[in-house]
């Protein structure tokens, strides 16, 4: 059970149709409905959330260790990464947590997290042009799409200026209007030159690549929505939370097959037959229980603390997302080109 995908694999998809469709359109569809949802009724919010949460979030953070922390080779490479940063990192938003409190930490959080998806976005769309080799030097005017409308959307949350972020406090600078009017012009004027690239392309009969060319426009849609279209900041980020957090599990488990093509690594057995196409419900399932574990251990632990050290749990909670946004900063930095 090799997959449909890997006989249909061209230049344009990173795997195939069926898989690269449901990465693109299927994660969009799958944002867009229950973001959709949690926007009826704060029961449907809380309902949505704990299925982000529980199904999406939480896996995803596991499966970043499926890269550097499923085989004993990788762990021993990666030794610090598991075992000396968290610390560092606790110590760090404890510290900005003591200085800040709550109000210091949430917003770095909304930041960071913003660059953290958009960072996604454009390693994803790297891959299609590489997938593609249309140019090794990189797609300039893809990245200014890419780059330009999370901008826009970043300025015009500050320019409304809310006071909550996910029941917390948090602070944007302000953002006159004319300033996102611009952004707002100059991610539309990326977007219509890019477009206007790939209509040109149709023409001439060189189409550039189908998958790169629809990966962006999601990653458009789900950003106009999420910081544009929904006035609510905390409903507007659960759009963009889920979208980020399925496409993130399809992707590492695409790549994951990638690196073990050639089939079950000696060296490697867990990780490698995990990672194998006909495995990926197993490799879903695996990464579900280790995040549910994970997450459910420290609630039950936290959870015993008494309200009065709200932000030691905060602190907890944080220092796992943050964590995560560095090991995954760093390694498809240093591994994600070999694919």
């Amino acid at each position: 059970m090799r997959g449909s995908d890997d006989a249909v694999r061209s230049v344009d998809w990173l795997r195939g149709p069926r898989f690269d469709l449901s990465l693109i359109a299927g994660v969009l569809a799958l944002a867009l409905v229950l973001g959709g949802a949690a926007c009826l009724s704060p029961a449907l919010f809380a309902a949505v959330i704990a299925v982000d949460f529980w199904l999406l979030a939480y896996p995803h953070a596991a499966s970043t260790f499926t890269r550097i922390a499923f085989d004993r080779q990788g762990a021993r490479a990666h030794a610090f990464l598991l075992f000396g940063l968290p610390p560092l990192v606790f110590a760090a938003t404890a510290g900005a947590v003591a200085l800040g409190g709550v109000l210091a930490v949430n917003t770095i959080y909304f930041f960071w997290q913003s660059w953290h998806y958009t960072r996604q976005s454009y390693g994803i769309a790297r891959a299609y042009h590489r997938s593609a080799g249309v140019d090794p030097a990189g797609d300039r005017l893809s990245d200014a799409v890419v780059f330009a409308w999370p901008l826009w959307g970043l300025l015009h949350r500050a320019h409304q200026g809310p006071a909550l972020f996910y029941g917390g406090p948090l602070w944007l600078p302000p953002a006159p209007k004319l300033l996102v009017t611009a952004a707002g012009a100059v991610a539309l004027a990326a977007l219509a030159a890019w477009t206007l690239r790939h209509l040109r392309s149709l023409r001439s009969g060189r189409p550039r690549s189908a998958g790169q060319a629809l990966f962006v426009l999601s990653h458009v849609v789900i950003t106009a929505v999420s910081y544009v279209a929904i006035p609510e900041i905390t409903l507007g980020w659960l759009f963009i939370n889920i979208w980020h957090n399925a496409q993130y599990l399809l992707f590492v488990w695409a790549m994951n097959v990638r690196r073990f093509e050639r089939g079950v690594d000696p060296q490697r057995p867990f990780v490698s037959r995990l990672c194998q196409p006909d495995q990926a419900l197993r490799y879903a399932l695996v990464c579900l229980a280790l995040g549910a574990g994970f997450y459910f251990t420290l609630g039950q632990a936290t959870g015993r603390m008494s309200w009065d050290v709200l932000p030691f749990v905060l602190v907890c909670h944080q220092t796992v997302n943050f964590h995560h946004y560095i090991v995954d900063a760093v390694i498809w930095r240093s591994r994600g080109r070999r694919g």
